[in-house]
């Protein structure tokens, strides 16, 4: 886990997360700015429709790439262009089906946003499958470039026909410009995958596909619910301000994504692999460099928020930071499930994944329901808090049936307990920025003696 590639590929896709993140965090003062409370919206809801549609188009069968890389590994160039045109196909289809149904049911959007969403998903779709490709290949750099450069043309190009092109329907001028970029990525993304291999068509890697990820559809529609829910709720039982402040701090506590996102494309093509050699002493042993690492910077990141928030944002929102805690522990929760749902799905149990996830999802929508009306935003942190745990236990419970001898429950107790801790000393120190900062030290200073000669060894090797 320490040798110079490792730590190459970590720092690309860190690099590559905060160029994604700071551009769409930059932009937003900009964007609502320039757009009506209007345009802004029907951007957000346009955003929520492509996400959904990106798993329903794809039918998610970028989830079998990892398992192809175990059973069939030797044909993995033959895989992806099998399940590329597949991807294709299943778009094609239900986006036909999509555009007739919005108009037969009178849908309140215009037919051309229908047309450029169902684009926007099937272009994002072929993406997802060509990224976990060179996820499980280790192919950090090309897949960082395929992550940051839509992003930064469609944001680029954005801005130019607001400022001077577009004065009605600004909407169009953010929505547009992003449809036609991923579009364009995707058919470069198609001839790089067909350059590698010309089988268009294998009904045994259709089948094998969608077996595995036919079931993670339910996962991410799962996941949409789990992390969109809230806000719903929230806006229609309480209020928009309400909400406001609530998404303003939600999105600032998911900042360790960024780092966990990085990590993850370390992790998986690494854990994949040693899963395949049966090294589970090996795996135990990093898993905990792993998490240490990633506990760090939830730490680090939760005590300095407060002064983070008072930078970004007017006074208004500052009451905010009394969930701060409680969503950074949801945020960690999801990075430890995580963990056994790699288990899941190396031995390609994604019904499991499904099932629990809509559990969670379900029970996040009836806590909400009886909570919000009482407690407002921090009862919506709280079910999502308590959400995210029972998917935990579930993942964990199932993971346990399949690797008995992997990720003992008992070794990440210790770290949520810190987390608790942390949270008891941010609401007591909330006023305190010196007393918070030494306790970050001290923290950053114990996993730093911890891990002593892990960082040894790794000095040693970049001085050679």
């Amino acid at each position: 886990m320490n040798t110079n590639k490792f730590i190459e590929a970590g720092s690309v896709y860190f690099i590559g997360n905060i160029f994604n993140k700071g551009i769409a965090f930059l932009t937003v003062p900009i964007f609502t700015r320039i757009l009506s409370t209007y345009d802004y919206g029907i951007i957000n809801t346009y955003s929520s429709w492509v996400s959904i549609l990106t798993i329903i188009l794809g039918m998610t069968l970028y989830m079998s790439i990892r398992a192809a890389f175990i059973d069939h590994q030797d044909e993995i160039d033959d895989f992806l262009s099998a399940i590329t045109t597949l991807t294709i196909i299943s778009s094609f289809t239900i986006s036909i089906l999509v555009i007739i149904g919005s108009k037969l049911i009178n849908v309140n959007l215009s037919i051309w946003l229908v047309v450029l969403c169902v684009i926007q998903g099937y272009s994002t779709a072929i993406i997802n499958n060509y990224s976990m490709y060179l996820m499980m290949k280790f192919d950090y750099l090309k897949r960082t470039i395929l992550m940051v450069v839509p992003n930064v043309i469609s944001t680029a190009v954005t801005l130019v026909l607001l400022l001077y092109y577009f004065q009605r329907n600004r909407y169009f001028a953010k929505i547009v410009p992003t449809s036609l970029v991923y579009f364009i990525v995707s058919l470069v993304v198609l001839l790089a995958i067909w350059k590698k291999s010309h089988k268009l068509i294998n009904f045994m890697y259709w089948k094998y596909a969608i077996k595995i990820s036919f079931p993670t559809i339910f996962h991410g529609l799962s996941l949409i619910i789990l992390a969109q829910s809230d806000r719903i709720m929230l806006t229609s039982m309480i209020g928009a301000t309400e909400t406001g402040v609530y998404s303003l701090v939600y999105n600032f506590s998911m900042l360790a994504s960024i780092f966990i996102a990085a990590a993850e494309g370390i992790w998986i093509p690494w854990f994949t692999k040693k899963m395949m050699e049966r090294s589970i002493k090996e795996i135990n042993k990093n898993v905990v460099v792993y998490i240490d690492i990633i506990s760090t910077i939830i730490v680090g990141i939760m005590l300095v928020s407060p002064e983070v928030l008072r930078i970004l944002a007017p006074s208004t929102y500052w009451h905010g930071e009394v969930i701060i805690p409680i969503i950074i522990m949801s945020n960690f929760i999801i990075f430890l499930y995580s963990l056994y749902v790699n288990i899941e799905h190396f031995h390609k149990n994604t019904k499991h994944i499904a099932i629990n996830t809509l559990v969670a999802a379900v029970l996040n929508i009836v806590l909400n329901y009886l909570l919000l009306p009482y407690y407002g935003m921090i009862g919506a942190a709280f079910t999502t808090l308590i959400s995210y745990t029972v998917s935990l236990v579930l993942h964990y419970l199932y993971s346990r049936k399949l690797e008995r001898e992997l990720f003992m429950f008992r070794n990440m107790v210790k770290y949520i307990f810190l987390l608790i801790i942390t949270s008891v000393v941010f609401y007591a120190l909330i006023d305190h920025i010196i007393y918070r900062y030494l306790y970050i030290t001290a923290i950053v200073l114990l996993q730093l003696y911890y891990h002593k000669t892990l960082i040894i060894e790794w000095i040693k090797t970049k001085l050679v």
